[in-house]
């Protein structure tokens, strides 16, 4: 098998183009496109019901949160806007809401909403920020109201009441962030979303396939040029010559990734999180899935030009629908998100993403890791028997 290993590597230092292409694509794509992402910003629809001086402050309160675009409407318009998916959610201030506040009360605020997602769970946190923090301003004043009329009775207790409220409310001013990100059921899972990290891991993803698809695809080569029955008749195994292939694929994959592993921390300062090596244990098992991906593809079609054809179409739909293009936090059918689960570049995606944007450790990459490796196993079984039976 090394004399296999040795002939492939050879092959690839006059092809090394392909993987130098391939490697600069994935970091000029995250450049252009994750500032893109970065700017998305999901609608979210606000139905004033209660239309009182504190649903109206809560309101503008919710507008300093730029990480969404805030659209006023009635209810009826809301339900067509997050059914038809121009929305990602509504929120309803219900009648009485200036009451609950005023009245120490518990505040209810309605959700028109498909599904959840890290947005909205980002968006629920906020709201219940800025209600503490309006409640809460209420009941200072109030307090502060009630203690200055009881020590002077001729003073206009509404007066001072309004006064304090305002007071209050202006020292929280500003002390929105811009970017939030939640902490849920007390840990430290992080649910921000972050246009930069998706782009890198997407399109790092992406574009990497091609690279290892491609360079075991050279089978295909050796048949044309009939290298592969001399190979055969050599004293040589088909299994060398196979696990040979694989081991260049494998090794070429590996690189790559590193590569741009590297890029997106010293080129766009990405945090790859609290675990590196879960983030190269999953970019190993996903490596291994596309390597046997590509054998599997070069057992099924006859020729190079074949296999040029065919990969594209795959690969494109696969990352489409595995979430390398877009957050699938955006898609709500559920065919699509169904199709996605069994595409690699879904785990993939799932397993960097867990360490790299939501702080969590290596143990959210093992179950990612497990789907991966068997996807790679059950590729690799069908591609040799592929290639067997074309062989025969």
């Amino acid at each position: 098998m090394l004399s296999v290993v040795k002939l492939r590597l050879l092959s690839l230092r006059d092809n090394y183009i392909v993987f130098v292409i391939m490697t600069a694509m994935a970091l000029g794509f995250t450049a252009i496109f994750g500032i893109s992402f970065n700017s998305y910003k999901p609608s979210v629809i606000i139905v004033d019901e209660d239309n009182t001086s504190y649903s109206k402050e809560f309101i503008e309160e919710l507008k300093l949160n730029h990480t969404f675009k805030f659209v006023e409407s009635d209810k009826d318009s809301a339900f067509v806007k997050v059914e038809e998916g121009n929305a990602l959610i509504a929120l309803i201030i219900n009648e009485g809401f200036h009451n609950s506040i005023e009245n120490s009360n518990e505040v209810i605020i309605g959700q028109i909403k498909v599904k959840d997602d890290t947005f909205i769970l980002s968006l629920q946190e906020t709201v219940r920020g800025i209600i503490t923090k309006i409640a809460g301003s209420e009941r200072i004043s109030k307090v502060t109201a009630d203690f200055v009329s009881s020590q002077k009775p001729s003073a206009d207790k509404e007066k001072i009441k309004t006064s304090a409220y305002i007071n209050v409310m202006d020292s929280w001013k500003f002390k929105n962030p811009l970017k939030i990100t939640s902490t849920v059921a007390n840990t430290n899972i992080r649910s921000g979303y972050d246009g930069m990290k998706q782009s890198m891991i997407g399109f790092s993803i992406f574009f990497s396939m091609y690279t290892m698809v491609f360079s075991i695809g050279i089978i295909l080569g050796d048949k044309r040029y009939k290298t592969w029955d001399r190979m055969l008749i050599s004293p040589v195994s088909m299994s060398s010559i196979l696990g040979g292939t694989m081991v260049v694929s494998f090794l070429v994959g590996i690189i790559q990734m590193s590569v741009l592993i590297l890029g997106g921390r010293y080129l766009f300062g990405i945090d790859w999180g609290n675990s590196i090596a879960g983030i190269m244990a999953v970019t190993t098992v996903f490596v291994f899935a596309v390597t046997s991906l590509g054998l599997m593809l070069s057992g099924i079609v006859k020729t190079e030009a074949q296999l040029g054809a065919i990969a594209p179409v795959v690969l494109t739909s696969t990352s489409m629908l595995g979430g390398t293009m877009w957050p699938l936090e955006i898609v709500n059918n559920k065919a699509l998100l169904f199709l996605a689960e069994l595409t690699p570049q879904k785990w993939a995606m799932q397993g960097m993403l867990n360490i790299a944007s939501k702080g969590m450790g290596f143990e959210s990459v093992i179950m990612p890791s497990i789907v991966l490796l068997a996807m790679g196993i059950i590729f690799f079984g069908v591609g040799v028997k592929l290639v067997k039976e074309n062989v025969d």
